[in-house]
């Protein structure tokens, strides 16, 4: 069984909304170019996500990668910025948060969730789509809870998970399968609102278990089945494309 790349999404600023491309080039360190290439810090130089700023859920980002132009959409207003315009949007973002904010850039690897496995995150259409039916969600919704770069077309829920420990090569790019990614408290909020869907996590895993599959790797679930998407490392680099076959 062969999957297709159906998405490709990536995230320009750490933590808020993706942009889809047709096809996005690897960086030197591993990761998807322009994804998570900049950050937000507070004072204290610690990073600014939904982990424990919930505000950060309510603003709206729009892209364009080839201009630089980033458009910020807060209860109601529009803000448009170039990435060159570093102490207006740092001026933004403070104002909104309540605190001084500085928005730090890395180009060649970006601020990845996994410091070790710095590679694209991996998940099927197919697991989006049955985990929104756990809950009731629109599929869009889901999507963005577990704010996955490569989305996979053509496979059942769950299949990324039989690529743990596998080198496999999606176009011409190789990629070795790091693990499971073990999630945080982000997917239990809602990703336009930040309300959080209570009992998420008791549900999830318990739905988890209950529907894991066969090729699922067993043990890298001993310590909870609160897990999603498959974390990766790139082998060799290049460009990803929509349509691209993975191929082991």
């Amino acid at each position: 069984m062969k999957g297709k790349i159906a998405r490709i999404l990536i995230y320009p600023i750490k933590g808020l909304d993706p942009v889809e491309v047709d096809s996005a080039r690897t960086t030197p360190k591993g990761s998807l170019e322009h994804d998570r290439e900049y950050a937000l810090f507070d004072q204290e130089d610690r990073p600014i996500s939904g982990k424990r700023e919930k505000k950060i859920h309510r603003i709206r980002s729009e892209y364009d990668l080839q201009t630089g132009v980033v458009r910020l959409i807060y209860e109601g207003k529009s803000y448009e910025f170039t990435f060159e315009e570093r102490k207006a949007l740092e001026d933004f973002f403070s104002e909104v948060f309540g605190y001084k904010v500085s928005l730090k850039r890395d180009s060649e690897g970006g601020f990845p969730d996994d410091k070790k496995a710095h590679g694209p995150t991996l998940v099927s259409s197919a697991t989006l789509r049955e985990i929104a039916s756990w809950f009731g969600l629109e599929e869009e919704n889901v999507r963005r809870r577990f704010r996955t770069n490569l989305e996979v077309d053509g496979v059942p829920p769950f299949w990324e998970d039989s690529l743990v420990s596998k080198r496999f090569s999606v176009g011409e790019v190789t990629l070795f399968g790091e693990g499971i990614s073990k999630r945080c408290p982000v997917p239990t909020r809602d990703p336009y609102t930040g309300e959080e869907l209570k009992g998420f996590v008791k549900t999830f895993i318990e739905k988890r278990k209950e529907s894991l599959p066969p090729w699922s790797p067993k043990e890298r679930f001993a310590d909870t089945f609160y897990r999603l998407c498959l974390n990766t490392t790139v082998l060799e680099g290049g460009t990803l494309k929509v349509g691209d076959t993975i191929e082991l």
